[in-house]
C-alpha cells in the first residue's frame, strides 16, 4: 500500500494494470486473523474473471469531502506499518464517480475470463460475443446524490472499522441505503441483471514493515441474489436468463472477490468538492450457495423461452472453455 501523503487510500486499492488471475480456490490470505469480519471467499466451479482499467474509463473510486472537518472525510489509519493517511469515506464505480469532468464510464470493469458458466459462456460463444462485450458496475443509482453510495456510515472504530496500532490490519465495513445502491452487468451499454445488495468488507494487510512490496487487499461481499432487469429485447433476455440458470446450478447466489497484493498509489483527482481516487479493479464474481435458491425448472423454463427468441448474431463457432 502507497506510503505517501498522496495516496489516500481506501483500502479497495489499486493494482498494476497487467493483472493475473488468482486461482479460485487458492488461498492466499489467512483469513483466520480476521477477528470482526465473518465473510469468507467461498470455493465455486463457477467463475467470472473481471478487470477495470482507468485508462479505459473504468475501475472504482474512493473519495473523500476535501472539508477536513466534515464528518465524510473519513479516519486517519492507525495500524501498525501503515502510512498514517486518511481512508476514504465513500466508495463507487467509475461509472458513478463524482469527479469532473465526468469520466464517461458506463461499468465498473469488463469481463475477461470465465470458468464454468457452461450456459452462459455457451450463448456468448454460440452468438460471436467477446467477452469484453460484459460488464459489472456498482454504486448509487442513476437519481440518487453521490453520497448515498457504500461508505463507513458514523466511520466509528470498533463499529465500521477495526484496527489497533499492535496489529498491521485493518478491517472496514462499507455499507449503504439498499434503495439507492445498485449492482449490475450489462451486454454493451444495456444491463440486464440487477443484483440484490450486500455490504462490502475491505480488509488491509500492510505487512511486517512500511514497504508496499508486503502489503495485501482484499474485498469481500457476502453472497446476494441476481435477476433479470424487465423490458430486455429476446436476445438480451435470453442472455441475462442464461446467467441466471448456471447462479441456480451453483446455488442462487454470487460473491465478490478480490484479492491482491502488491498495491500501487492513485492519482488523485478532484470533483464537486471532493477529493476522488481512481483505481484499477480486478476481481472474480463466483457463483455460491445461497439461502434462498430459486426452482431449476422454473429458471430452466424462463431460459428456453429467451433463448427461443434469441437471432444469433452470427455463425455459430464451437463452444470451447474459454475465448480469446
Amino acid at each position: 500500500m502507497g506510503k505517501s501523503h498522496l495516496s489516500i487510500f481506501l483500502g479497495l486499492t489499486a493494482t498494476a494494470a497487467v493483472w493475473t488471475p488468482l486461482p479460485a480456490q487458492a488461498a492466499t490470505f489467512d483469513y483466520s486473523r480476521l477477528e470482526n469480519i465473518d465473510a469468507r471467499p467461498i470455493d465455486s466451479d463457477h467463475v467470472l474473471n473481471f478487470f477495470g482499467d482507468p485508462s479505459q474509463n473504468e475501475g472504482f473510486t474512493a473519495f473523500f469531502n476535501l472539508d477536513f472537518t466534515a464528518p465524510d472525510v473519513g479516519h486517519i489509519e492507525i495500524s501498525k506499518n501503515a502510512p498514517g493517511n486518511i481512508a476514504p469515506y465513500y466508495t463507487t464505480g467509475r461509472q458513478a464517480s463524482p469527479e469532473e469532468p465526468d469520466s464517461g464510464s458506463t461499468r465498473s470493469a469488463s469481463l475477461n475470463g470465465v470458468t464454468g458458466f457452461s450456459n452462459f459462456f455457451g450463448y456468448l460463444s454460440d452468438n460471436n460475443i467477446s467477452l469484453s462485450s460484459i460488464g459489472l458496475g456498482y454504486g448509487q443509482k442513476s437519481d440518487r446524490d453521490f453520497r448515498t453510495t457504500w461508505n463507513l456510515g458514523e466511520d466509528k472504530l470498533g463499529q465500521d472499522w477495526f484496527a489497533s496500532p499492535d496489529s498491521n490490519l485493518e478491517e472496514r465495513i462499507y455499507r449503504a441505503n439498499p434503495d439507492d445502491v445498485e449492482i449490475f452487468i450489462s451486454y454493451e451499454d444495456t444491463k440486464i441483471l440487477d443484483f440484490g445488495y450486500t455490504d462490502f468488507y475491505s480488509i488491509l494487510d500492510y505487512g511486517d514493515t512500511v514497504a508496499i512490496t508486503d502489503d495485501f487487499d482484499v474485498i469481500l461481499s457476502d453472497p446476494f441474489t441476481a435477476d433479470i432487469v424487465e423490458g430486455l429485447d429476446p436476445f438480451s433476455a435470453g442472455l441475462a436468463q442464461a446467467f441466471l440458470l448456471d447462479i441456480a446450478e451453483a446455488g442462487g447466489g454470487v460473491q465478490v472477490v478480490y484479492e491482491q497484493p502488491n498495491v500501487e498509489e492513485a492519482p488523485l483527482m478532484f470533483g464537486n468538492g471532493f477529493g476522488v481516487l481512481s483505481f484499477p479493479f480486478p476481481f472474480t464474481l463466483r457463483g455460491v450457495a445461497i439461502a434462498t435458491v430459486p426452482e431449476p425448472s422454473s429458471v430452466i423454463g424462463i431460459f428456453m423461452l429467451g433463448a427461443l427468441g434469441a437471432v444469433a448474431r452470427s455463425t455459430k463457432q464451437k463452444k470451447g472453455k474459454s475465448l480469446n
